[in-house]
């Protein structure tokens, strides 16, 4: 009995691993088939140019892409200016130091050193050596050179490992140490031993000694640490170790190994002037990130792989930029300080960014104040995300209010705060004045919080993300609120480039379209690698973008934005400042150019001035770029009509609007056609008024003290704490005790 049931559990556990086994065999499978081979590298293209160049359009018509290419002379983008150099020019001394030292069975395998990869796994799970053991061959170094990719996860490895079994049968092994020479990073932006001979050398490569060689061949392992310049100690000691191995290796002879042990290693002085490579400008170092995340996207590449294309692998970039537009920003950024006021702190830093509204070509841009006198630094018009304040207010509440028919123009809303169930008022506005009865144009140009609030309830929070998606704003989860809606405090922010681009909408008939830097990129033959093509997006209708251009300019001559003043030319734009003055937002448009302006701190601090900076700096780029443009006005849609309004009821004026006590009450508004007010206004009462007092007496009064005014009848609740602006034209609160 014992025994049969000894033989079904074996049976049993049998079965189990004949199971795990093939299921394992099946998740291998499946997992290999994921794996991405992709080495679909220009090696041409590296070899036979070094030098990428930049050209921009002379439009004659931007919009329909009818334009000359001219090259941008000082734009030139390149790793250094250091030529190919094939396999045949390079020593036989310092392709064995390599060998020797990083894959000594290198003509042995196909790819991978199956040897040394059982070694590394072995210590990858073991320890059993210092974590700088790895088992990559200099195939496989290659392919993490080109991919960029060099994390220490099994998974990179094994596409690593796949990818080297790959190039071997693409590549012979000539052509591999050619590529792999060329490109290979050496400490002090060197690619390449061509470049690095002549770093650290000042020699061409048929001059290197053998211990120069074996120099060289030591700064692979950890680039900074045997950085011969940085760390000479370092690197002589590797020397030794280098030569050492490719004695044993029979490279060398003994008498050449000794001579070399005692020769002394000479480092050019001059090392860092000859591996500084030029200041790009704001736009060229946007063009390359641009550029770089869609080689990376389409071709599957890393982002440091393309970039290392752009770098050296003399591409021809065809970029949007207008020249005299980016000179324009450049030139007011170099002498920003006097836009701003001194803070205990510092002065705050700022960018800009100019854009075509009806195809979103970017024309200028500049990512700090002062003179750009560095590469890989922050830019803040394209990678600094804040919290937008009020100018998002146009693009969550206002515009899709009017698309989605929730207001008008000439709507009326009552400027004052919500009570929260704990009692306390909630928004405040800046600075804490309630107005009372409010047309959403004012609201507008004064940035009122209480009523972007109320009209964001009304317009429902899932339509306000949805018009935000359609701008290409990013949200996330906790923005579903109307803190971060209504008062734009969006979570994670956003950047000024994608706050910038979704006002192009206003202008462009209510349409968007992708932000660009370039229109496409070809290789060192000609060939399109890369089109960056418009998407448009509809958003809003013709006229809605045009109403809320008209609510818009009024915030540039009554409200927030009043100092912009570009002559002949109309302007309309909204200001935005985050919670504790930490922001200063200032975007606006002509019918010619959309301009956004940020100022603030990169470790978020409050700004105190008394004017917005941004609004200063707008007015001077933009009253720039229309210099040799004598007029421009917002084009009107055909059915969009105009009428007088109320502004305390936003209906047709009566005469008693006309007749009150603040004087006429009549605004001009703009609407679709068949939304315009249609009933006459019912607010406006007219009362008899003691002259003295203009309160409503409860008493005889001979008829010179009398005259005839009118009030509000509206009857709000009580804010007993609270100044409301229009409570003394209520007609409550003008009847004599």
């Amino acid at each position: 009995m014992a025994k049969k049931r000894r033989k079904k559990m074996i049976k049993i556990l049998l079965l189990t691993c004949i199971f795990l086994f093939i299921t394992m065999i099946l998740i291998s499978i499946i997992y290999i088939s994921k794996i991405d081979t992709n080495i679909d590298y220009t090696f041409d293209n590296l070899r036979k140019s070094s030098i990428t160049r930049v050209y921009y359009y002379d439009f004659l018509d931007r919009k329909n892409r009818i334009g000359v290419p001219v090259e941008l002379q000082d734009e030139e983008i390149f790793q250094n200016k250091s030529e190919w150099v094939s396999i045949e020019d390079i020593p036989n001394n310092l392709i064995n130091a390599f060998i020797a030292v990083e894959d000594k069975r290198f003509y042995d395998h196909s790819g991978v050193d199956w040897l040394r990869t059982v070694k590394a796994i072995f210590n990858y799970l073991f320890k059993f050596e210092d974590s700088s053991f790895g088992g990559s061959t200099i195939t496989q170094q290659l392919i993490k050179n080109l991919t960029g990719e060099n994390d220490n996860s099994p998974k990179r490895k094994i596409n690593e490992i796949f990818r080297a079994l790959k190039l071997e049968k693409k590549l012979d092994k000539k052509e591999i140490l050619e590529i792999y020479l060329n490109v290979v990073y050496l400490s002090q932006n060197c690619y390449g031993v061509n470049t690095a001979s002549k770093v650290y050398f000042n020699k061409e490569l048929k001059d290197l000694s053998l211990t120069e060689c074996a120099s060289l061949a030591s700064i692979v392992k950890s680039p900074k640490y045997y950085d011969p310049y940085m760390n000479y100690e370092n690197n002589t000691n590797r020397i030794k170790t280098v030569l050492a191995l490719m004695y044993e290796q029979n490279m060398i002879t003994t008498d050449e190994y000794q001579n070399s042990l005692n020769e002394v290693l000479l480092i050019n002085e001059n090392v860092e002037n000859l591996t500084q490579t030029g200041t790009f400008s704001w736009y060229t170092e946007a063009l390359i990130d641009d550029v770089s995340n869609d080689l990376s996207k389409k071709y599957n590449i890393s982002k440091e792989s393309a970039r290392q294309y752009i770098l050296r692998g003399g591409l021809n970039i065809y970029s949007l930029v207008d020249p005299r537009i980016q000179n324009e920003c450049e030139t007011v950024y170099e002498n920003y300080v006097k836009y701003l006021t001194p803070q205990k702190q510092g002065y705050p830093q700022s960018s800009c960014i100019v854009l075509d509204p009806y195809t979103s070509d970017i024309l200028g841009i500049v990512g700090g104040i002062g003179k750009k006198d560095s590469n890989l630094i922050l830019n803040r018009a394209t990678n600094t995300k804040r919290p937008p304040g009020s100018v998002l207010k146009p693009l969550s509440v206002y515009a899709p209010a009017i698309e989605e028919g929730v207001t008008t123009y000439s709507s009326v809303y009552d400027d004052t705060p919500l009570i929260l169930s704990s009692g306390k008022y909630w928004p405040k506005n800046s600075p804490e004045k309630y107005r009372g009865l409010v047309p959403i144009s004012l609201a507008v140009e004064r940035s009122l919080n209480t009523v972007s609030v109320k009209v964001l309830r009304e317009v429902g929070i899932n339509r306000s993300l949805k018009y935000l998606n359609k701008l290409g704003i990013n949200y996330n989860n906790s923005d579903n609120n109307e803190s971060s809606l209504a008062l734009g405090q969006l979570t994670n922010g956003e950047s000024l480039l994608n706050m910038s681009n979704a006002y192009c909408s206003f202008v462009n008939g209510g349409k968007i379209s992708n932000p660009k830097t370039y229109l496409y990129v070809t290789d060192v033959n000609g060939n399109i690698i890369l089109k960056n093509d418009s998407k448009i997006t509809e958003v809003f209708s013709e006229e809605t973008a045009y109403i809320t251009t008209k609510l818009l300019a009024n915030v540039v001559k009554n409200g927030t934005g009043k100092g912009v003043d570009v002559e002949n030319i109309e302007i309309a734009g909204k200001t935005g400042t985050s919670s504790n003055n930490e922001d200063k937002w200032f975007i606006g448009y002509s019918p010619y150019f959309v301009c956004g302006v940020w100022n603030g701190y990169d470790i978020p601090k409050p700004i105190y001035t008394s004017k917005n900076p941004s609004v200063l700096v707008f007015n001077e780029l933009m009253t720039a770029f229309h210099q040799n443009v004598k007029s421009g006005c917002f084009n009107t849609p055909k059915n969009i009509v105009e009428r007088e309004f109320c502004a305390d009821s936003g209906l047709l004026p009566s005469n008693a609007c006309s007749n009150d006590l603040r004087g006429s009450r009549t605004m001009l508004g703009y609407y679709k056609e068949g939304t315009e007010p249609e009933k006459i206004c019912d607010i406006h009462k007219e009362v008899i008024v003691d002259k003295t007092t203009n309160n409503i007496p409860n008493y005889y009064l001979p008829f010179w003290k009398k005259k005839k005014i009118s009030l509000l009848d509206y009857d709000r609740i009580e804010y007993s704490d609270l100044m409301i602006l229009d409570n003394q034209y209520l007609i409550k609160n003008r009847i004599a005790e």
